[in-house]
Parts: structure tokens; C-alpha cells; sequence
């Protein structure tokens, strides 16, 4: 278990999250990563892992091993690679890589992974994702991408020059950086999620639709533009893939429940076999015993012999007369 406690609201305010989200939907294809979105990057970081009953558990090892899987350094034991034993070629890799590109790195230590706070293991994965990057089958993936796709940046700042992020999905970022300053790098800035419903765009627009202030009102028209017109979609689109995860877990469960059962109904079955052969056993042991013959003495009793005896000797005398 993780002895920091981090809630939701904490996780939410880490830009790497929906940073390495939109890595994930971006080359999914390209490189094979599973079907990931932030809220579902969020729930898998904040379980321990001990809760075998939630599937998206599962999620950022899975995530872990394709990535690990599309390293140059790591090919040559590519299929080796899984979720038992991870752990000991992401420790590999991430020594070497660091090293290389002088990094820290975050997990440099005997301790499991799920162990780790919350905050290391989001960090791990965001270093991991950059250096995916540095393949050699990425030149010809980013080749076949559009230029646009590849960059993120913020779609306006208001009169604060706070920043407004939009990565993919229905979620709307802003980031406040500190006083004064302008250039300032993302680890010093304070994120939050501004935009989670459709009203809250709709009450984002609204505010910046008065104003007289030129970013506001430039960022007002990108947000009246590009996006209002396209978030029924999006929250429908959204909808739709939350419902298909769902069934996707239901179904899951079902069938892991079903090969439960069958294997209890199996072990029941072996088990009254075992209990029926050892019955038969029993039961032709004890036949056995009561049909045997009694043993016959290996002496005679002396008078029975002696009497016999004397019995032959008549039957001789009486033969020789014959004769």
C-alpha cells in the first residue's frame, strides 16, 4: 500500500496525466498501446493494485510492457517481456537510459512498483514515453503523421495569462503560472482541470464573450468556433466509449466468474471421483478378505497321521494278497 494519500483533485492538477494520454492516443496504432483515456490513467494511478476485482488495475503495466516491448535497447528480448516480470527490465532500461541522457531517475530502488507513491510512478511513465521516442521506427511513424497532431499548445491566455490546454476529449486544462513570470516551466505552474461538463464550456465561453480584454476575446472565439459547435459530439462520443468499457469490464467479469465456477464444478467433480474410487477400494478389500480360504495347518495332528499311516500299510498287505 501507498502511505501518501493522493485524492482526485491532486491527481487532476498533474499535466503529465493527460500529457501522456494524448501520447497514447496519438500513437496507439503506431505502436500498439491500449485504448486509454485520462480518467481511466487517473483511476488505474490511484489504485494499488490490490483490488483484483477492478479491471483498469491492470492498465499501466499493460501500458508499461508495450512500451518496454518497443525499445530498441530491449528487442532482442522483446517477448520476454510481461507482467510478471516487468519490473526487472524496466529497472534496466530506465538505469541505462538516465544515465545516457543525465536524467533522474525515479526508480532507482529494490521497491515494487506499485509500491511507489503515486507521483513516482506517473513520472516513470512519463520518462518511459519520451524515451519510446527515441526508437528507430519513430522517424517513419512521425512521417506519416500530420504536423498539427504533433504539437500541443495552449489555445489562448486570459487577462492573468493563464493558459487554457486542450489535449483530446471533453476535458479543459488550465495553467496558472506565478507572478511574473511569463516563460515559466510546467513543474512551476499550477494545473487544474477548468472543463469537465458540457455547461462548464458553455459557462467558460460565456464569461470570456464580454470581456474586453484581447486574449480573452480571441481566446473567446477559438472556444465559439472549434469547439462549442462540436461538444454535443463529444460528449456523446464520450458516452458511447464509457458504455463499451463498461460492458467490456461486465463481460470480463462474467466470463472470469464463469471459469470460476466451472473450475469449483471441476475440482467438485474430481474430488467425488477420489471419494467414490477410494469407497471401491474399501469395498474390494473387504470382499477380498471374507472370500479368502482358510490356511491349512502345515502339521497334521500326530494321531491323524499315525492313523494314516497304519491305513496304507493294511492297503498294501491287502494288495500283495491280491496278486
Amino acid at each position: 500500500m501507498v502511505s501518501t494519500f493522493i485524492g482526485l483533485l491532486d491527481i487532476q492538477s498533474w499535466w503529465e496525466i493527460p500529457c501522456i494520454s494524448h501520447f497514447c492516443s496519438l500513437f496507439s496504432s503506431a505502436f500498439d498501446l491500449p485504448d486509454i483515456d485520462i480518467e481511466d490513467l487517473e483511476s488505474a494511478l490511484l489504485s494499488d493494485g490490490t483490488l483484483a476485482e477492478e479491471d483498469h488495475i491492470a492498465l499501466v503495466p499493460e501500458l508499461i510492457v508495450r512500451l518496454l516491448k518497443g525499445c530498441d535497447a530491449l528487442r532482442s528480448v522483446a517477448k520476454e517481456i510481461t507482467h510478471s516480470n516487468y519490473q526487472m527490465f524496466l529497472r534496466r532500461y530506465l538505469r541505462q537510459q538516465c544515465r545516457l541522457h543525465k536524467t533522474e531517475n525515479h526508480f532507482d530502488t529494490d521497491i515494487d512498483f506499485q509500491s511507489l507513491p503515486v507521483r513516482k510512478r506517473l513520472l516513470i511513465l512519463y520518462d518511459l514515453c519520451h524515451f519510446r521516442l527515441n526508437s528507430s521506427d519513430v522517424q517513419v511513424i512521425l512521417n506519416n503523421l500530420e504536423a498539427d497532431s504533433l504539437r500541443v499548445e495552449p489555445l489562448g491566455y486570459d487577462s492573468k495569462n493563464s493558459g487554457y490546454w486542450y489535449f483530446y476529449g471533453t476535458r479543459l486544462y488550465r495553467e496558472d503560472k506565478p507572478a511574473g513570470s511569463v516563460n515559466s516551466l510546467k513543474s512551476q505552474s499550477v494545473w487544474q482541470v477548468i472543463c469537465f461538463s458540457e455547461e462548464d464550456w458553455q459557462n467558460l465561453a460565456a464569461k470570456f464573450k464580454s470581456s474586453t480584454n484581447s486574449k480573452e476575446k480571441e481566446l473567446y472565439q477559438i472556444l465559439d468556433e472549434n469547439f462549442l459547435p462540436k461538444l454535443p459530439q463529444l460528449f456523446r462520443e464520450r458516452e458511447r466509449l464509457r458504455r463499451r468499457k463498461l460492458f467490456q469490464v461486465r463481460n470480463s467479469s462474467r466470463i472470469r466468474n464463469l471459469a470460476e465456477l466451472k473450475n469449483r464444478q471441476e475440482q467438485e467433480r474430481l474430488q467425488r471421483e477420489r471419494e467414490r474410487l477410494q469407497q471401491q477400494q474399501q469395498q474390494h478389500q473387504q470382499r477380498y478378505q471374507f472370500e479368502q480360504p482358510s490356511v491349512k495347518p502345515a502339521f497334521l495332528p500326530l494321531t491323524t497321521s499315525i492313523t494314516q499311516t497304519r491305513a496304507r500299510r493294511r492297503l498294501a498287505t491287502a494288495n500283495s494278497l491280491l496278486v
